[in-house]
């Protein structure tokens, strides 16, 4: 095989654009033909989705009329009843909102007072010093005269020079 020379690389580029211009103007055609067969049948559907949408509307409106006799005979029943339920409801409500102000908080308060005082009281009491017990002589510091400390005294320690 040989190598394409230049001659034939550019004739061979000039066919390319001639036949992707081709196909362009092909796709172009039938996207448009496309198009106009889309819109002729949202033309011919559309008169039959609007009849449909107002009888859906219609249905709904009848049923929304039911539903509001429906709620006008049980407040009429109730007597009232409805209204205190609401007005309670609304009164819970706005409890939870703003609940006022706290009710024990001086019990917390006390409790720390009472707490500090006495954690005062015991660290008073454990901190101070013992009292000399009057009456009592110390314990000798010296020990008895007949006992022998060199027979206790280790080996290796009088070795060492200790005695």
């Amino acid at each position: 095989m040989s190598a394409p020379t230049i001659d034939t690389t550019r004739e061979a580029l000039v066919r390319a654009r001639e036949h992707a211009g081709a196909t362009l103007h092909s796709l172009g055609e039938a996207v448009e033909e496309f198009a106009h067969e889309a819109v002729e049948k949202l033309e011919e559907a559309l008169p039959v989705l609007a009849e449909k949408a107002g009888e859906k509307a219609a249905e709904l409106g009848e049923k929304a009329g039911e539903l509001a006799g429906t709620a006008r005979e049980l407040l009429e029943e109730s007597g009232g009843k409805l209204d205190e339920g609401v007005l309670a409801a609304r009164r819970e409500l706005a409890q939870r909102i703003d609940p006022g102000p706290p009710q024990r908080r001086w019990l917390w308060i006390v409790a720390v007072v009472v707490l500090t005082a006495g954690s005062a009281a015991v660290w008073y009491l454990l901190s101070r010093r013992p009292q000399a017990v009057e009456g009592t002589e110390p314990p000798p510091r010296t020990p008895p005269g007949d006992l022998d400390l060199k027979a206790e005294t280790p080996a290796h320690a009088t070795r060492n020079g200790k005695s």
